[in-house]
C-alpha cells in the first residue's frame, strides 16, 4: 500500500495550545485515490475530521473519526510540507474533506482553506463529504469544487427528523457541482429515494449516485450485483467502493 498517513486517528487528550485557530483531526493521509462517487479514481489527500451529527448504524469509519487531536493550521501545514502535500495538490491530487462530519468545523475548515491559499499562492481542488444536515455558509461553499452528499435513508437508523433536511436537500441541489450519493442494499432503499426525494421534487435524478452498503470486500460484492441491475434499470450512476476494492479496509486508504 503506498498510502502516506500524516496523522492517524488515536485517543483524544488535551493538548496545550497557542490562541490559534485550530481543527479536530482524526487522519490526514495523501497519495491515494477518491475511492467513490463521481470522482472516483482520482488521485487524492484525505483530511479525515473529527465528530458527527449522524450515528449511523452500518458506518464503517465511527472508530476512526471519534478519535484524534486537535491541530493549530500550522501545524497541519508543517505536516503537510514534511511530506510534500501541497505540492501534491498543486500537481492535481484532490483534496477530500471527509468525516464524521466536515460541517461541524466548517467555520475551520473555511480558515484553513483561506491560509493554505494565503500560505502556497493556489487552491487546490477540494471536495467534500456531507451528511446534508447542517446549512453551508456562502464563503464555504465557494471553496468546494466537489459537493458528495450522503442523505441518509432509514437503514442507517437515524431518527428522520435529525437524517432528513427538505430544504437543505434543496439547496444543496442547486449547486451545479453537486451529487447525491445513497447506500442501498435493496429494492425497499430504491423504494425511499424516489418517495421521499424524487417525488417531492427535491432532487433531480440526474444528481443521484448508487453506493452498495459493504464496509468489507466481502459484504460489497455480496450487494453490488443488486445496486448495478438497479442503477441500470433506474438510470443513474453506480458507484463502487474502490479502497474496498482495493484494500478491504474503509479508513486510513
Amino acid at each position: 500500500m503506498r498510502v502516506k498517513t500524516l496523522i492517524a486517528g488515536k485517543p483524544d487528550f488535551k493538548k496545550e495550545k497557542p490562541e490559534e485557530e485550530f481543527i479536530d483531526v482524526a487522519e490526514f493521509f495523501c497519495d491515494t485515490i477518491q475511492g467513490e462517487g463521481i470522482n472516483i479514481g482520482a488521485p487524492a489527500t484525505f483530511f479525515r475530521v473529527q465528530h458527527c451529527t449522524q450515528n449511523c448504524v452500518w458506518c464503517d469509519t465511527r472508530e476512526t473519526w471519534r478519535y484524534g487531536n486537535p491541530y493549530t493550521f500550522n501545524e497541519l501545514f508543517r505536516l503537510m510540507e514534511e511530506y510534500g502535500v501541497p505540492e501534491k495538490l498543486k500537481k492535481g491530487q484532490h483534496l477530500v474533506l471527509t468525516g464524521g462530519s466536515p460541517m461541524r468545523q466548517q467555520k475551520s475548515l473555511l480558515g484553513f482553506l483561506e491560509a493554505f491559499e494565503k500560505r502556497y499562492a493556489f487552491k487546490p481542488y477540494t471536495e467534500i463529504e456531507n451528511e446534508c444536515t447542517l446549512r453551508p455558509l456562502d464563503a464555504f461553499a465557494e471553496k468546494i469544487d466537489c459537493w458528495n452528499n450522503s442523505p441518509k435513508l432509514s437503514n442507517s437508523l437515524n431518527p428522520k427528523s435529525l437524517r432528513h433536511q427538505p430544504e437543505l436537500l434543496k439547496l444543496l441541489a442547486s449547486y451545479p457541482n453537486s451529487w447525491f450519493k445513497f447506500v442501498v442494499s435493496d429494492e425497499q432503499d430504491w423504494q425511499e429515494i424516489e418517495t421521499e426525494f424524487l417525488d417531492k421534487e427535491i432532487l433531480n435524478k440526474s444528481q443521484i449516485i448508487l453506493m452498495p452498503l459493504g464496509g468489507t470486500r466481502e459484504e460489497l460484492h455480496k450487494n453490488r450485483v443488486t445496486v448495478v441491475d438497479m442503477a441500470i434499470r433506474e438510470n443513474v450512476r453506480y458507484t463502487s467502493r474502490e479502497h474496498i476494492e482495493l484494500w478491504d479496509i474503509a479508513t486510513g486508504v
